[in-house]
């Protein structure tokens, strides 16, 4: 019995000092933001099943973006988008939009550099969707800015 106990203490020592060690890993760039790691997405999911109350401002917003893409793309409703959430700081949409790795790069790169005349926040968080809204295709995000 004392034999196990030591055996088992040995093993979690030695199992904590190897983790101890090991370095988190910087967030993986990509589309010209940073992806959106899978907890960070279940939390984004939880945030847009509480629902999202749009303002006039909003909607002309979304129009306005839209549109913006349609006239990047050369294509008439490109994409759709969805808030789920939207502070001073940071908004976070869905884009409902083609399975087309080339074309999400174009509509990421161009929501993340464009702001819309001050009315985006700095911080974006862009889940983007299949038309069937059943497949997640990339989950982007703003990089952080270094002082």
């Amino acid at each position: 019995m004392k034999t196990t106990i030591k055996t088992l203490l040995v093993l979690i020592t030695c199992f904590t000092l190897a983790n101890c060690n090991k370095k988190q890993e910087a967030p993986k760039e990509k589309y010209c933001g940073v992806e959106i790691t899978g907890f960070e997405i279940m939390d984004l999911k939880t945030i847009g099943n509480k629902g999202y109350t749009y303002t006039d401002a909003d909607k002309v917003l979304a129009g306005d973006m839209m549109e913006a893409v349609d006239k990047m793309l050369g294509k008439t409703d490109a994409v759709k988008f969805s808030y789920f959430m939207r502070d001073e700081n940071t908004i976070g949409m869905y884009v409902i939009g083609p399975d087309d790795q080339a074309e999400v790069e174009k509509i990421s790169c161009f929501l993340l550099k464009e702001d819309f005349d001050g009315r985006l926040p700095k911080e974006r968080k862009l889940l983007f969707y299949t038309n069937d809204h059943n497949t997640l295709v990339a989950a982007i995000k703003s990089k952080k800015e270094v002082d």
